[in-house]
């Protein structure tokens, strides 16, 4: 299924008139119009831009390779930002991400349109990002340590109550007081400890890696059909990881309708049958083989040049 078909960003004119407009600068000056166009708070004028990124056309999985700075992850963020994309991790953007985005349209797959033709694409999306993984990785571990602080607490509790015949000091029938204490004391004598500690505070969830995490946390946010879109869903994954999301992603696309977008250093992400790359480290942004791409050159090279040692290993 084909949600996003394409988008459309504004071209090198558009911005600098757009900035013109908004700054009220000669556009004869050149000492005004550098400064308007190169200071900071002007992103994310002038990234895409730079690399003469004017339109993408998707494919049911579609990936922005390139470098550090190479403005992948700014065009997740407009296409996420135009489309009003479900996100949780906040995001660099400056006051002027909301007048960069009007400038950009986009266009929307006939078959989807067809189905909902009164449905906003936003019902349809969601935008994860590698901050989010990380996130819910740090969330499950803290749940853990607390629940862990707890039971120690707790132990030393029903431990008391077990073999030291702690009860509530008071009971009051008429009133209730004590009663529920009373209870819970003698439910503590009659269990054993590890299951006491498990109905008070439920169990640990088991420890898993942060890349086994992660993994699972994607597993759990991409359904059966939609627009995802992702940036940097590997980091903390092994390859064997990486291979495993590689192909979640690709027999979701394939077998269950959802649509992917996705900003990636990965080579198994990139190698992934039927996707569309675009290298935004080329000027003009431009198509490409997974197997043209610098850094899968640079892999290459890397394990060339040590053939050697693989083939004397069994």
């Amino acid at each position: 299924m084909i949600y996003l078909e394409s988008f459309k960003f504004p071209t090198f004119e558009q911005e600098d008139k757009a900035l013109i407009d908004y700054y009220h600068y000669d556009p004869d000056s050149l000492e005004e119009s550098y400064f308007h166009k190169n200071v900071s708070g002007n992103y994310p004028f002038g990234v895409l831009s730079g690399h003469s990124l004017k339109s993408l056309y998707f494919a049911p999985i579609t990936i922005l390779y390139g470098g550090n700075g190479s403005g992948k992850s700014t065009a997740l963020n407009v296409i996420s930002e135009v489309l009003g994309v479900k996100r949780n991790a906040a995001y660099n953007t400056t006051v002027m991400m909301a007048r960069y985005c009007k400038l950009c349209n986009y266009t929307v797959g006939d078959e989807w349109r067809a189905e909902n033709p009164a449905t906003q694409l936003s019902e349809s999306s969601k935008m994860i990002t590698s901050d989010d993984i990380f996130k819910n990785i740090l969330r499950s571990r803290d749940k853990n340590e607390i629940k862990t602080a707890k039971s120690r607490i707790l132990r030393d509790e029903i431990l008391d109550v077990k073999y030291n015949q702690k009860y509530p000091q008071r009971i009051d029938f008429s009133t209730g007081e004590g009663i529920e204490e009373l209870l819970r004391t003698r439910k503590f004598k009659k269990q054993s400890v590890v299951q006491s500690l498990s109905d008070e505070l439920g169990t640990l969830e088991q420890g898993y890696s942060n890349g086994e995490n992660g993994l699972r946390y994607l597993m759990t946010e991409i359904e059966e059909d939609g627009l995802y879109l992702l940036d940097e869903p590997e980091n903390s994954m092994s390859c064997k990881f990486q291979q495993s999301l590689a192909k979640v992603i690709h027999f979701s696309a394939m077998r269950c309708g959802a649509q992917f977008v996705i900003a990636t250093h990965s080579p198994f992400l990139l190698a992934m049958p039927d996707a569309k790359i675009y290298n935004l480290d080329a000027d003009p942004v431009n198509l490409a083989q997974w197997y043209e791409l610098e850094n899968m050159r640079i892999y290459f090279e890397l394990f060339h040049s040590a053939a050697d040692l693989f083939n004397t290993r069994k």
